[in-house]
């Protein structure tokens, strides 16, 4: 009989835990929206962001804030989020790589693998090897030549721990036998402008980052680590198709992310309006006007499957190279 009552009770209790679900849902949003971005202004994660929250104001009629929350390889910014309830008021928009790269190479007192979830995709994200433009080689191959005629007097800049230009410095570093240094920095802007300064010879950047700066001469480009060529830098090869497909990782992507615990219905009906908003035709004009890929279409589904190949190619990487877990 007690077990009855029980069994009965639990089942209660899960359908009114669903019916709630379904109902904030159904009722979001009725106040305004907060975007968490894990970044300073600027920067493709800032920008997506913004460029976001202004097709959701307009779909949804609602107020979209977004509140830069910076440091910390995004702990700061996911701290937040954690801080605020699940009940879809509350995004952060970062990299995919808050889930697929950070968590395997930053020591954090919670696993983000389990905390938050990936519900949509806002801009496409591709990463090319860029070099300062006096930099006498101009290809892959003549790099790693001028590596090891020069041993140690080549840089590449990391911008961030645990992000993707992190693992692609390391992997570059081996590739050259240790003969090319990694330097740790703050972020894009300074890395760049140590680049530009001949302070360091290399970085792996975003391309919407680096495209006016390679147009212009002030830096140069010599290999895109995707699977294929960039639309912005349609003549800059590949690492594949230089023989090197090692440093052919997987796309990142700029996303947003809810807490886990948020009742499923609710992630879904945020992953519906994110799809809406990026799919806008003003909001893809402004995308490609920026230099930012178009993201790709994807259930919820398919964006943890991603993810979860992105994060076992790379925990192969990093442990491969052996690289150590850093302090959050």
């Amino acid at each position: 009989m007690y077990l009855h009552l029980l069994r009965a009770s639990l089942l209660f209790l899960v359908a009114l835990c669903g019916g709630m679900g379904a109902a904030s849902a159904r009722s979001w949003p009725d106040k305004p929206i907060r975007l968490i971005v894990p970044a300073p202004p600027g920067g493709i994660s800032d920008a997506a962001a913004r460029l976001l929250a202004e097709q959701l104001r307009t779909n949804l009629g609602q107020t979209v804030l977004v509140d830069n929350r910076p440091g910390g390889s995004a702990v700061i910014a996911e701290r937040a989020l954690m801080a605020a309830p699940a009940d879809g008021y509350t995004l952060m928009v970062g990299p995919s790589s808050v889930l697929s790269d950070i968590p395997l190479t930053v020591k954090t007192p919670f696993d983000p693998l389990k905390t938050f979830t990936y519900v949509g995709e806002v801009t496409g994200m591709v990463h090319v090897l860029v070099a300062n433009a006096g930099f006498p080689a101009n290809t892959v191959n003549d790099l790693l030549a001028h590596a090891k005629a020069h041993p140690r007097s080549v840089s590449v800049a990391n911008l961030s721990t645990g992000t993707r230009s992190n693992l692609l410095g390391e992997m570059l570093r081996a590739r050259s036998g240790n003969d090319i240094l990694v330097v740790p920095y703050k972020g894009s802007a300074p890395a760049l402008v140590d680049l530009m300064g001949n302070q360091v010879q290399l970085t792996f950047e975003v391309v919407s980052n680096v495209t006016s700066l390679i147009r212009s001469g002030k830096i140069k480009a010599l290999a895109v680590a995707s699977s294929k060529r960039s639309r912005f830098l349609p003549d800059v090869p590949t690492f594949g198709e230089l023989g090197l497909p090692d440093f052919v990782m997987p796309d990142a992507s700029v996303g947003v992310f809810v807490l886990s615990s948020m009742p499923p219905a609710l992630q879904e009906k945020i992953r519906a309006e994110v799809a809406r908003a990026v799919q806008a035709p003003k909001f893809r004009e402004a995308l490609l006007a920026q230099n930012y890929d178009p993201p790709r279409e994807a259930t919820l589904v398919q964006l943890r499957q991603t993810l979860d190949a992105t994060t076992a190619h790379n925990r192969a990487i990093i442990e491969k190279l052996q690289l150590k877990i850093s302090p959050e």
